[in-house]
C-alpha cells in the first residue's frame, strides 16, 4: 500500500434541489461508472456484494455477484471513479449469492470466496498480484452442487486461522444441514469439522450465520438465522477450543419468522451485544439482557421494519457516536428502504419514510447492501445489489458535518491477518463504547475492512483497546497515537505504524461532469459561488487544495464544469 502520496482531491458529486435532509446521500453510480444489475434468479437469495479493498492499495473496491450466465463485476476504485476489471480476476457465470474477499491463508494479499446457489461454492486463491487459482478442492472443501445461502469466516478456536461456515438453503427438501469447516495448518487444507464442532443446526433453511461475541467472554459465539417460520432460529455458545452448544431456547433468541439478516452492534451503548433481524413482516431487535439471554424491543425502539426486508446494517453516517441503521427491502410495490436514525439513547426515527428515503428516490427492491468510505472523506457510504434487474446503487454519503472520526485498519500476526473477530473498547470522557470486526455482517453484505468510529464533536480520546482474536492479545491507543480524521494501520503487537488519509491524487489530473439537469451544485473551501453557470457555458477552474461541492452552486443542462488539480505527485 502506497500512503507516502502528496494528497489533494476534487469532489464533484450533484444534489438534488427539492430538499435539504437529514441523510446527505445521493446516487452517484452513474458519475463514478458503475453500471450493471445482478439480473434473474432462479431461488432466493439473490445477489450479494462486497465494499472491501481487493487489491491492497488503500480504496474501497465494489465486487458484484451477479445471475447465471453473467461473469462477477469487479469494481476497481480509481480515486475519482470506479473502473470494470475485464476480464474479470476469475471466470464464474454460476448464480453467485455472495462473493467474499478472505485473507484465508494469511499471506498478506485477498483471497475469493464465492458462494452459489444452484452450483458448488469456489476458492480462489490470490497470487499476490491479482493472479487466482481455482484451489477449493486442494484445499478439501467439496466441489459438488450445493444450494447455499451464505457464509462467512472467524476462528473459532483462535489459532490464529479463519475457519468457514456455510449455510445451506435447499428449498427443495425444506432443509440441509450447515457445514463447520476448520482450517488445519498442519496440511494447509480445510477439515469438516461440523460434527465436532456441535454446529450443524439441522435440516434447516439457513440464510445466513454471524460470529460474535454473544457473552462477553473472548471467544467467538455464532448466532445462524432460519427462513421459515416453523424453523427456530440458533444461537450456539462458544465453550473454548471451537465447541458449541446451542443456547438458543435458555437465551430466548429461538425465535421462529422468515428471517433473513443478523446484524450485530450495541446500539444502546450497554457495553453488550444486539441482533437485528430481518423478515418478511416485522423486524426484529433482540436486545441482549446482559445477561445472555435477550428480548425483542424493535417496536419500542421505532425500528420494526415492516416491508418484507433483506439486509440491515448498522452504520454511524454522521460521526455522532451512535449506530444509526440501514434496512434494503424487497417488494414490487416500491415500499421505501429504511434509514432509521438513532437519537444517542437507543431510540430510533424514519424521517425520510415520506420523502421516497435516500437520494428521494430510494424505493428500489433490494436484497443486499454493503458500507464502505470510497473516498476518504471519513462519512460511510452504501453500496447495493438490488433486485428485479434494478441497477446497483452506490449513494454517497455527503452529509454536512463537522463531527470528527478515527479509522483503524487492522492487521493480526498472532491472530488472522484480517483481524476479524476483534474486540475493540473506545473511552472517551471516561465513557466507554464496544464494538466487533466481522467478515460479513448484514445479509450477503461484506463491509469495508477499515473500521469505523465515530467521535461526534469530541477532539480528543481517553484510549482505544483493541482485544486481538488470539488468546491474550491486547494493543491499547492512547491519545498521543491518533490523529483525528485519519486512517491509522495498526499491527498486533506493534500499534500505530503508520497514520494517512487517502484523498489519493486523480489520474488524469482533470475532472468533467457533465451535468444532469435540473440538478444543483454547491461549493466551500476556495471556490464560493452563488452564481448559476450560464447557459451552454464551459467553466474551469484550478485547485491545489481540496473542493467539497455542497449546495448553492447551479448548472444548468448542456454546460460543461470542469476542474483541474495543479499539484499532484503521482
Amino acid at each position: 500500500m502506497n500512503t507516502s502520496r502528496f494528497t489533494t482531491q476534487i469532489l464533484l458529486f450533484s444534489f438534488l434541489p427539492f430538499a435539504v435532509i437529514a441523510q446527505q446521500y445521493f446516487d452517484q453510480s452513474a458519475n463514478l461508472g458503475i453500471s450493471g444489475n445482478y439480473g434473474t434468479h432462479s431461488a432466493p437469495p439473490g445477489g450479494g456484494l462486497s465494499f472491501v479493498d481487493f487489491n491492497g492499495d488503500g480504496l474501497d473496491d465494489l465486487t458484484f455477484a451477479t445471475e447465471e450466465g453473467q461473469e462477477l463485476m469487479f469494481y476497481e476504485n480509481m480515486g475519482d471513479h470506479f473502473s470494470l476489471v475485464s476480464p474479470a480476476f476469475v471466470s464464474n457465470t454460476e448464480e453467485q449469492t455472495q462473493v467474499i474477499w478472505v485473507d484465508f491463508d494469511n499471506d498478506g494479499d485477498k483471497d475469493l470466496f464465492v458462494v452459489s446457489s444452484v452450483g458448488p461454492n469456489h476458492m480462489y486463491e490470490n497470487d499476490g498480484a491479482m493472479n487466482f487459482t481455482e484451489v477449493t478442492a486442494s484445499l478439501g472443501l467439496p466441489v459438488v452442487d450445493f444450494h447455499s445461502g451464505g457464509a462467512t469466516f472467524g476462528d473459532i478456536d483462535q489459532d490464529g486461522y479463519l475457519d468457514l461456515y456455510v449455510c445451506q438453503y435447499d428449498i427443495a427438501n425444506q432443509g440441509a444441514e450447515n457445514e463447520m469447516w476448520k482450517w488445519d495448518p498442519s496440511t494447509n487444507t480445510y477439515i469438516d469439522y461440523t460434527l465436532t464442532s456441535g454446529t450443524g443446526n439441522g435440516a434447516r433453511l439457513s440464510f445466513y450465520s454471524t460470529f460474535f461475541d454473544m457473552d462477553n467472554d473472548g471467544d467467538l459465539d455464532m448466532y445462524v438465522v432460519n427462513d421459515s417460520g416453523t424453523q427456530e432460529n440458533s444461537m450456539y455458545m462458544n465453550i473454548g477450543g471451537g465447541t458449541f452448544i446451542d443456547v438458543s431456547v435458555p437465551s430466548l433468541s429461538n425465535i421462529s419468522i422468515d428471517a433473513m439478516n443478523a446484524a450485530i452492534c450495541d446500539y444502546d451503548n450497554d457495553l453488550d451485544f444486539d441482533i437485528y433481524i430481518t423478515d418478511t413482516n416485522v423486524a426484529q431487535l433482540l436486545q441482549n439482557n446482559g445477561n445472555s439471554t435477550f428480548t425483542d424491543v424493535a417496536v419500542s425502539a421505532g425500528v420494526a421494519e415492516s416491508d418484507w426486508a433483506w439486509t440491515g446494517n448498522f452504520l454511524d453516517y454522521d460521526n455522532d457516536r451512535d449506530h444509526d441503521l440501514y434496512v434494503s427491502t424487497y417488494t414490487p410495490v416500491n415500499t421505501v428502504n429504511g434509514m432509521y436514525v438513532n437519537d444517542g439513547t437507543g431510540n430510533f426515527t424514519e424521517p425520510l419514510a415520506a420523502t421516497h428515503g435516500l437520494s428521494g428516490t430510494d424505493t428500489i427492491s433490494s436484497y443486499a447492501h454493503a458500507v464502505g468510505d470510497f473516498n476518504g472523506d471519513g462519512l460511510l457510504d452504501i453500496a447495493l445489489n438490488n433486485a428485479l434487474n434494478e441497477n446497483f446503487r452506490l449513494y454517497v454519503n455527503q452529509e454536512i458535518s463537522t463531527n470528527n472520526f478515527i479509522q483503524l485498519d487492522l492487521e493480526g500476526t498472532s491472530s488472522n491477518k484480517d483481524a476479524y473477530g476483534a474486540f475493540i473498547e473506545l473511552v472517551i470522557g471516561g465513557q466507554t463504547s464496544i464494538y466487533h470486526t466481522h467478515c460479513i455482517e448484514g445479509f450477503n453484505g461484506q463491509n469495508s475492512d477499515i473500521f469505523h468510529l465515530g467521535l461526534g464533536t469530541e477532539t480528543s480520546i481517553d484510549q482505544i483497546v483493541i482485544h486481538w482474536p488470539y488468546p491474550n492479545s491486547t494493543t491499547t491507543l492512547l491519545n498521543s497515537d491518533i490523529v483525528l480524521n485519519n486512517i491509522h494501520h495498526v499491527i498486533e503487537g506493534t500499534g500505530v505504524v503508520n497514520t494517512y488519509t487517502t484523498d489519493l491524487c486523480l489520474t488524469t489530473h482533470n475532472v468533467v461532469l457533465d451535468p444532469i439537469p435540473s440538478q444543483v451544485y454547491g461549493a466551500s473551501l476556495d471556490l464560493n459561488s452563488s452564481k448559476a453557470v450560464q447557459q451552454n457555458a464551459s467553466v474551469h477552474f484550478d485547485a491545489e487544495v481540496e473542493i467539497n461541492l455542497i449546495n448553492g452552486f447551479s448548472v444548468p443542462a448542456g454546460s460543461v464544469f470542469e476542474g483541474e488539480i495543479k499539484l499532484c505527485n503521482n
